[in-house]
């Protein structure tokens, strides 16, 4: 069966959906400047990638790995960007560009409830960013003028813009990663970490 509708989607069988995951990247591959048919391109590898993990179980509960967190699942999509001819580079660069439609088609698959289960967040990508902006806003205008240090007010700022932007990352995101990925993020964490530490003994009360 070719997949082409949400409802080959639905019932689609496991080869069949990788097969679909496969014909999307290779057309993505030669798709050129066509931004209208690229974006198409990325919600069917998305939409494929989602679909796929319903034929996963967890090892822990049986149920189907609905966050794509299990060896078999990422062992099973890595050897179908493989069989495109997807190189590893070109898969870092396609899996960020569609993580916003697996976002979606996570949602459009789920409850809110099995979302919050998985330990994402109830709201998709552009939820979250438009309540991220709002945050962002009311953090800034709380340190308006007269509110930061007279002498650099650019610090204030500079520190609510940086919670800002890691309250974007869940832990579920994070427990996601893996390889190079896992490492590296333990490695700025860590960072981070010493960093914000430091910062916080300079105005901690005497």
């Amino acid at each position: 069966m070719t997949v082409t509708t949400e409802a080959d989607l639905m019932t689609a069988t496991k080869d069949e959906l990788g097969a679909a995951l496969v014909k999307a990247l290779r057309a993505l591959r030669r798709v050129g400047d066509n931004r209208e048919r690229r974006t198409e391109l990325y919600r069917q590898v998305a939409d494929a990638s989602v679909d796929l993990r319903e034929h996963f179980l967890t090892p822990d509960t049986g149920e189907p790995d609905w966050a794509g967190r299990s060896w078999a699942y990422r062992e099973y999509v890595r050897d179908r960007y493989s069989e495109a001819g997807v190189s590893k580079d070109e898969a870092r660069s396609i899996q960020a560009s569609v993580r916003y439609h697996v976002s979606t088609r996570v949602r459009q698959r789920l409850t809110p409830e099995e979302v919050e289960d998985l330990g994402l967040r109830a709201e998709n990508i552009a939820q979250r960013a438009q309540a991220t902006r709002a945050v962002n806003s009311a953090l800034l205008s709380s340190l308006g003028a007269g509110t930061p240090d007279e002498n650099n007010p650019d610090v204030s700022r500079a520190l609510a813009g940086a919670f800002v932007v890691l309250q974007r990352i869940t832990p579920a995101e994070v427990a996601a990663l893996d390889g190079q990925g896992r490492s590296q993020a333990r490695a700025v964490l860590g960072r981070l970490l010493a960093h914000a530490e430091e910062l916080h003994a300079a105005v901690a009360p005497e």
